[in-house]
């Protein structure tokens, strides 16, 4: 949600407006794999205070990987309305392990891992630097070690 937060600052200031139409969407209990993850996962709240019917709507996901948080984020967007349009904007596409046939409308950046790697991405907010990082899979977590990819630091 950082991203789309940022996104939207940079919007009114290029834009020059004060107000753009912006929700949060929490997707938690839309996951296929909602019941068979080893930790429970803890929603976040919606903040979506308007319909979307008739709305073009772009949908922002920092790292696009099987695709399965997108089609979950497209199942929690209808709870809310039927849009004219959905685009897709994600930071990071790791293009070689879609699971199902998504694909973003604009990307940040194209990082290529291989499907054992986990890509993150830190935030100044939270993480005091903006970056992303590759984690290389390993047996133990002892034993991984993280990359920072290319160009990615903003």
């Amino acid at each position: 949600m950082l991203l789309g937060k940022r996104l939207k600052r940079e919007l009114q200031v290029i834009l020059k407006r004060k107000e753009l139409t912006y929700g949060e969407l929490d997707i938690t209990f839309h996951r296929d794999d909602f019941r068979q993850r080893p930790v429970t996962a803890t929603p976040s709240a919606t903040d979506l205070d308007f319909n979307l019917d008739g709305l073009n709507v772009v949908l922002i996901d920092d790292v696009l990987f099987s695709g399965r948080t997108v089609r979950a984020g497209l199942d929690a967007l209808l709870s809310f309305g039927r849009p004219a349009s959905v685009q897709l904007l994600v930071l990071i596409d790791r293009r070689f392990s879609r699971e199902l046939p998504i694909q973003p409308d604009y990307v940040g950046r194209w990082v290529d891992s291989i499907a054992d790697q986990r890509v993150s991405v830190e935030w100044k907010e939270l993480d005091g630097k903006d970056r992303v990082l590759i984690h290389e899979h390993a047996s133990s977590a002892s034993e991984r070690t993280t990359h920072k990819a290319p160009a990615s630091d903003t």
